[in-house]
């Protein structure tokens, strides 16, 4: 009586959260952390954020892992890297039957493990604290330290081991092993992740049952797929909607619109392009397409979009609190719209002076450079279409093209993408599951994607007014919107009580 009690009451506030909110392709990832140099750069712009707490300490681990769990005739393995920390950890006696100290296990993605870790921190140094929970982080595949053929890991013959797939078998298989090193194969699992992360979460959750005993898939765009249902322009939507609403009249996004009708319109004049090119202080030779102009202010539009955080952060890019209304309010200075659209990407990509005197139309994120691995999953299965109409939005009409993708996929991967495969695999919109939470900001663009709706008391949709991009992974703070706060505290308490029940379930005989 009490657990249903506790549900009636947690479901009630998830109804008072959720009632307030009624030819060029680019390989899209959820979650731009790449590589190594965006871990150096990190910390080189530490004190451009707020002083949060450190999360707590970990110990670097490793896993001698399967290579190939499909194919019993491989007999392949690699050390995948995982972080454990047990510093908040009630951990069991050997004579305790029930676990009064679960597992919150953070599903890598596509980056380094240690920027999760990171960037975490309501995990990290709240969630583990309040259910004395033991941290287990674990790396992705292909990202960061956890190559399968290090430096050859891309090679044509080697890269074909780099699917969703085989990432969530490997956690599938490195959960129990360390449970086992520790004691706790009867411990609750509790999987937690924030975008391509949350999405992972999510599909361990309905893959692995017998694994995890309940999830929090945070700004996860499961729905972002061919035959689910969804709109690929509404991506592009959000974030015109984002600079829209900064005035009452929509000021900022109309300007920033003709903006990019007059740069379209410039391009097709004589020695167009390289007026543009002056304008925009392009580093190197001049434009010879403005697709890559183009290209590069979409980026900036909609990753501002999707770390609209109300506070200082750096995490694609070094930006002010509400870096939407502070570039808007730069723009509202200009009269000239394309001066204005300047001010706005100085916001994103120059705020600290990060890149110097001209700028790199190649460079969306620092982290991006050099990166593969996300562009071959983008190329294999990870198709995410996005698409703009000029209408609804206010970038140039540009519809999603399979056959495009499909060209520039043969010509870097030899490989062509399956649009499909991701929603026959998992389920699409007809996924069938229990115990998982996803959370959406109203500000991410990748809310687009995700599932908004609650579908049972089990099947869990936070709307998060005010939010960005996974803005309730992140270290509560005094400048977070009421609704973020609500949500973590509905977050915990469900967490807690699939915990406990699985606990019952899960006890020593």
């Amino acid at each position: 009586m009490m657990i249903i009690y506790k549900l009636l009451i947690i479901l009630s506030l998830i109804t008072i959260i959720n009632g307030k909110e009624q030819l060029y392709q680019r390989y899209r990832s959820p979650f731009p952390y790449y590589s190594k140099k965006h871990v150096e750069r990190k910390e080189q712009q530490s004190q451009f954020i707020i002083n949060d707490p450190q999360p707590p300490p970990y110990q670097e681990l490793w896993y001698m892992q399967t290579l190939d769990h499909f194919n019993f005739q491989s007999k392949g393995e690699f050390a995948q890297r995982y972080l454990v920390s047990d510093v908040y950890w009630k951990k069991p006696s050997p004579n305790e039957k029930v676990c009064q100290g679960p597992i919150l296990f953070y599903t890598g993605n596509e980056g380094d493990i240690t920027l999760f870790y990171d960037n975490s921190q309501f995990v990290t140094n709240v969630l583990a604290q309040e259910m004395n929970a033991l941290l287990i982080f674990a790396e992705h595949r292909y990202y960061g330290e956890s190559l399968p053929f290090g430096n050859d890991s891309w090679t044509s013959d080697n890269i074909g081991y780099l699917t969703s797939e085989q990432a969530l078998a490997d956690y599938a298989q490195l959960i129990p092993a360390v449970l086992a090193e520790m004691g706790a194969e009867h411990c609750p699992v509790l999987s937690v992740g924030g975008s391509y992360g949350g999405m992972l979460t999510a599909w361990f959750r309905m893959k692995y049952p017998n694994i995890v005993d309940g999830a929090l898939a945070a700004s996860a765009p499961i729905l972002s797929f061919l035959n689910t249902g969804v709109n690929p322009e509404t991506f592009n939507k959000i974030a015109t909607d984002d600079f829209k609403d900064t005035s009452s009249e929509g000021t900022c996004a109309s300007r920033i619109k003709s903006a990019l009708n007059d740069i379209m319109t410039i391009s097709t004049q004589s020695n167009g392009l390289a007026q543009l090119s002056k304008t925009f202080s392009v580093c190197g030779s001049p434009l010879s397409d403005v697709n890559d102009l183009i290209n590069w202010i979409e980026s900036a539009l909609t990753y501002m979009a999707m770390a609209d955080y109300p506070y200082p952060a750096n995490f694609l890019e070094p930006m002010p609190g509400y870096p939407i209304n502070v570039s808007c309010s730069a723009l509202a200075q200009q009269q000239d719209d394309i001066q204005g659209l300047l001010e706005v990407l100085h916001v994103y990509y120059n705020y600290t002076g990060q890149a110097g005197s001209c700028y790199n139309m190649s460079v969306f994120t620092t982290g991006a450079l050099g990166d593969a691995s996300w562009n071959y999953q983008a190329c294999t299965e990870m198709v995410m279409p996005v698409s703009s109409d000029g209408v609804n939005d206010f970038f140039p009409p540009q519809p999603f093209s399979l056959s495009a993708l499909t060209q520039q996929c043969q010509q870097q991967f030899q490989t062509t993408p399956d649009p499909y495969w991701i929603t026959t695999y998992y389920g699409g919109s007809n996924f069938s599951a229990t115990n998982i939470i996803f959370s959406n900001g109203v500000l991410d663009v990748w809310r687009s994607g995700g599932i908004l709706e609650t579908r049972s008391d089990s099947i869990v949709a936070l709307t998060i007014e005010g939010g960005a991009h996974h803005l309730d992974l992140r270290y509560p703070n005094p400048l977070d919107p009421p609704s973020v706060t609500q949500a973590r505290e509905i977050e915990s308490k469900l967490l807690q009580l699939w915990a406990s029940e699985a606990s019952l379930l899960k006890q020593r005989k």
